[in-house]
């Protein structure tokens, strides 16, 4: 197994796992409301949580207890993984998206976040609002 495959399958406990692509993998922690989904060119409102799944999930990044973070999804405003993940989850859904280097910060890793290069990451999202 892939190195996402088997932590996903640690982390989630039992739940399902759902590939979306090559290098990119989610959980459900809580289903939406399934009314307004998420789909390239729509502005999406959330709540993230960025952690290393590799370095005992390191948190680098959270929304949580502060503003939400907004974005237009699908127009590579944000990394590759988290596009193909968020792709189709409706609002009020929370699901863990894991993705491989190459999906993420890839040879270059984020200094501001200290993530090094070739770095296996993850984020918690959970979408408040589709518009």
């Amino acid at each position: 197994k892939q190195w996402y495959q088997r932590r996903v399958a640690i982390t989630a406990g039992g739940e399902d796992i759902i590939k979306i692509n090559e290098g990119v993998y989610k959980t459900v922690v809580r289903k939406g409301y399934e009314k307004e989904f998420v789909e390239p060119g729509s502005t999406v409102v959330c709540h993230v949580t960025g952690f290393l799944p590799d370095e005992e999930d390191k948190v680098f990044w959270s929304t949580k207890g502060g503003n939400p973070f907004s974005y237009k999804a699908g127009i590579g405003t944000v990394i590759e993984g988290w596009d193909e993940g968020v792709d189709g989850m409706s609002e009020g859904e929370i699901s863990k998206i894991y993705m491989s280097s190459k999906k993420g910060y890839g040879k270059i890793g984020n200094r501001s976040w200290n993530i090094p290069a070739h770095t296996n990451i993850a984020f918690e999202i959970e979408i408040l609002a589709v518009r």
